[in-house]
């Protein structure tokens, strides 16, 4: 069994340059096969495409075909696409229908056709293979980032496709997690045949499980094949890969604090019956920027959510000592939010748009925003929407717009998640200039304790609904 690409040439429009101009290429459903490279290379659209949503959904097959199996995925009755192929998308919220996790689970298994009889054991089954029992009667709109990659894996695992396609699978999770997930993949492929293509910037959670990795650039594949046992963390640097424990290197000035901007008071938020945040405590300072770390589903998400709005919580939120609640339509735009889902904040109809709306007013707004895209690899996608641009792309569009306001706050969930090594220096370069320039609070989460490291002055933990200052970490 095997997927393959001959001589397949697609593009997103029919008049514009071929993202893929010609691949050819096999994956062999014996081998766990990892695929890198720099964001927006086209390797989610390679897997879109073999998953048969594209072109159906999107784009111009202009040559040659993709076959999964020998046959086209676009042209299998969906019941039978299902049990052929199942995708994981970078972001699986896109892919829920229902309210609960059981009811998506039902949901899928309906969709197959399973027996009524045999679908609560079958739910219940995948819920444990991937741990996450505890979650069952969960509303998936309560879940964090990391948890409905988990859960979006047990609908696979439900499923039981003869091909799993992963993208960014490990992108909200933690590195613990990760590693756990990544044994219950092997699990899969030894145990139940299934035949595993991912795609990764971070091969470190792979290098225990994975067969192969591939490489590739502007939309082709590399020749070579590649033993995750033999790649060096100066090989993994060189494919411009994440490499666990090598410092990003930032050029940051030194930090000169200021008064505080955003001070947390007491801060409890629950979702139903669980309590989520505890009495959170913290003060961020003008000028300075922070790392916000701890384990999948901790509630870090929840803390941003409460912050921007999203979910009601208890205690105290202050900006320059006014509550948040309480903000003037004037003042709103004194703090910034980068999402973990970009297209939640997408408020224009182009990629440029969305760069000067928060230039409006500035003589210079054209020239800015020109530059600022070209600065991020974006310009040549200017005129088109947001949301035809790759969950990459779209991470660095939504931190570059944000990076257009006069906040006095940037709080970015999860900002250089799905993005290569040199596309996640840039973006914190970026938001640390804007922080030490501009007199801006920086606060961000992350599961990259380096990043952390790197990049941040303080670091805090949120463990059991509080944040806890990391041990070494102070101004």
């Amino acid at each position: 069994m095997s997927i393959r690409f001959e001589d397949l040439e697609f593009s997103y429009f029919a008049d514009r340059r071929a993202v893929l101009p010609g691949l050819t290429a096999e994956f062999d459903a014996e081998e766990i096969t990892v695929l890198t490279g720099a964001s927006g290379c086209g390797k989610s659209t390679l897997l879109y495409l073999a998953a048969g949503a594209y072109p159906h959904s999107a784009g111009v097959v202009r040559r040659g075909r993709v076959t999964v199996d020998g046959e086209e995925p676009g042209a299998l009755a969906p019941p039978e696409r299902c049990r052929r192929v199942g995708m994981m998308f970078q972001n699986p919220e896109l892919q829920f229908c229902m309210d609960t996790v059981k009811n998506e689970l039902v949901f899928c298994l309906e969709n197959i056709r399973t027996p009524p009889e045999k679908i609560e054991a079958r739910l219940d089954e995948a819920l444990e293979f991937c741990g996450i029992p505890h979650l069952k009667e969960r509303a998936l709109l309560s879940l964090s980032g990391g948890e409905r990659q988990k859960v979006m894996l047990a609908c696979l695992t439900a499923l039981e496709p003869r091909w799993l396609l992963l993208d960014e699978p490990f992108a909200n999770i933690d590195d613990a997690s990760a590693r756990a997930i990544a044994a219950k993949l092997r699990q899969l492929h030894r145990e139940r045949g299934m035949g595993i293509l991912a795609v990764d910037h971070r091969l470190d959670n792979w290098l225990a499980v994975a067969d192969t990795v591939r490489v590739m650039e502007g939309g082709l594949l590399r020749p070579e094949r590649m033993e995750p046992a033999g790649l060096t963390p100066e090989t993994l640097e060189a494919l411009g890969v994440i490499v666990p424990g090598r410092s990003y290197a930032p050029a940051l000035a030194p930090a000169e604090p200021g008064e505080v901007v955003l001070e947390l008071r007491g801060l409890t938020l629950s979702h139903g019956q669980n309590a989520i945040l505890k009495g959170v405590n913290a003060a961020f300072r003008a000028g300075c920027i922070y790392a916000v770390v701890g384990e999948s589903g901790c509630g870090k998400s929840s803390l941003f959510g409460a912050l921007s709005g999203l979910y009601p919580y208890k205690g105290q939120a202050l900006l320059e000592g006014r509550e948040l609640r309480r903000l003037r339509r004037a003042d709103l735009g004194k703090v910034g939010f980068v999402t973990q889902n970009p297209q939640d904040q997408f408020v224009s109809d182009t990629v440029r748009e969305e760069i000067t709306v928060g230039l409006r007013g500035d003589p210079r707004a054209g020239e800015q925003s020109e530059a600022i895209l070209r600065k991020i690899g974006l310009w040549r996608y200017r005129d088109i929407s947001p949301y035809l641009l790759s969950q990459g792309q779209q991470r660095r569009l939504g931190v570059a717009a944000l990076m257009a306001y006069p906040c006095k706050a940037l709080i970015c969930d999860e900002p250089t998640y799905a993005q290569d090594r040199n596309n996640t220096r840039a973006i914190m370069d970026a938001l640390c200039r804007q922080a030490r320039e501009h007199g801006v609070a920086l606060v961000f989460s992350t599961h990259d304790r380096q990043l952390a490291e790197d990049y941040a002055d303080e670091i805090w933990e949120l463990r059991e609904g509080a944040l806890h200052a990391y041990a070494g970490s102070g101004l």
